[in-house]
């Protein structure tokens, strides 16, 4: 049969999580390929169970080699790669065999990759264009032991002309956002990056990573890797755009890293120019932004940021290339910008602006008791902002900083 399609995953200890990406593909994989990597547990039987093929791949921190063992496997003329914490979303089975039905010249089609924030708010993701649907063809291979891509030619991987690859409207949800990073899976992660750095040094995307990585373990060599993947971006500080989107992460850390250890070559200001000329719509980018202003008792400035990500939020218009908490484009960014309202004399706004949170089921104690403090002094103001060194808000209302959701 023409146009077969072989769907592969990669797996290891995942018995829990395959019955969802397996029957997210029933009716339209031809077959499925379970790559597995060494799995203590029940996954080689429940792949089975659900219809799919296992085949034993030996395991050496190289996710590239895992998955080009997987399409080694395959017998389709096309793959649909699709990871244990992924499912396809309702209606994308038969948009992909469409796609492939209709594919004319093209060797592939990027997927929108919509990586859950939070379980109980699926409306909200961020979204990655990502290669999913292409050809089986002679030579293809993924390189990358992290975070795999594909060697199709294109960015200089493979030599020659780079094939087709269409943007589609094939949608994959993914939930790994969600897992817990424990202190294990960190200095694995990290591991791997040095590997990866090692093999195919220069990476702006893994140099970040990397450091990141190392500071979630309180490992201060992170702060003399971010200060490096810093003067990266800083040499592309007159180009039109960033260098990476990763680019914001970089500006993030410019602005929340302690001063004691920050190393890098971009002051704060010129971290939030870059910000703003750069990726205006970044929630989590203007959220530290907000912060570093608060900080800062800089309250009129970090009051706009907050109603940026408030009609950000309110639009949907906001950039979802970064992962970042639901909140801070609505109910949390709410609630510190009555605070920035109540520093600058508008306690009467502040007050309009608490009273529509009383309800909220994760800032609601914190407005309520703002709200008190408000008709208790008759209009609050900033002299309750100011206790504390850092102008911290009264009532356990948290002060615009840093999320980190990876």
């Amino acid at each position: 049969m023409a146009n077969r399609l072989s769907v592969c995953l990669l797996t290891r200890n995942d018995e829990r999580n395959l019955d969802r990406p397996i029957r997210s593909v029933e009716g339209v994989a031809d077959e499925v390929i379970v790559a597995d990597t060494g799995s203590t547990d029940r996954t080689a039987e429940v792949a089975r169970d659900l219809g799919a093929r296992v085949v034993q791949v030996a395991w050496d921190d190289d996710f590239a080699e895992g998955r080009n063992a997987a399409i080694a496997e395959a017998s389709g003329d096309w793959i649909l790669w699709i990871n244990p914490d992924e499912a396809l979303e309702p209606g994308a089975g038969p948009m992909a065999r469409a796609l492939v039905a209709g594919a004319g010249d093209a060797f592939g089609f990027l997927a929108r990759i919509r990586h859950q924030a939070r379980a109980d708010r699926p409306e909200q993701y961020a979204e990655s264009w990502d290669l999913r649907l292409f050809r089986k063809g002679a030579g293809l291979r993924y390189v990358g032991r992290l975070h795999p891509s594909l060697a199709t030619g294109q960015g200089g991987e493979a030599p020659g002309d780079p094939p087709r690859v269409v943007p589609s409207e094939l949608a994959i949800r993914r939930w790994a956002f969600l897992s817990t990073l424990d202190p294990g899976k960190l200095r694995w992660a990290a591991r791997l990056l040095r590997r990866e750095l090692a093999d195919r040094p220069g990476r702006l995307h893994f140099l970040i990573e990397y450091g990141r990585t190392l500071l979630r373990l309180e490992d201060p060599e992170g702060h003399s890797v971010m200060a490096e993947a810093v003067a990266r971006v800083a040499d592309e500080a007159d180009a039109p755009g960033p260098p990476s989107p990763d680019a914001q992460l970089a500006l993030e850390y410019v602005l929340t890293a302690p001063a004691d250890r920050y190393r890098g070559l971009l002051s704060k200001a010129e971290a939030a120019a870059l910000a703003l000329r750069w990726f205006p719509n970044s929630p989590g980018l203007l959220w530290a932004l907000a912060g570093s202003y608060f900080h800062a008792r800089q309250f009129a400035a970090a009051a706009v940021l907050l109603d940026r990500l408030l009609r950000l939020g309110a639009s949907g218009e906001f950039d979802r290339s970064q992962p970042f908490d639901p909140g801070i484009v609505g109910p949390r960014a709410a609630l510190n910008l009555s605070q920035c309202l109540r520093a600058t004399g508008r306690a009467a706004e502040a007050r309009r602006l608490v009273l529509g949170l009383v309800g909220d089921p994760d800032v609601g104690a914190s407005a309520s008791a703002i709200l008190a403090e408000l008709d208790a002094s008759g209009q609050g103001g900033p002299a309750l902002l100011g206790r504390g060194r850092r102008g911290r808000p009264p009532a356990g209302a948290s002060c615009p900083r840093s999320l980190d959701h990876e």
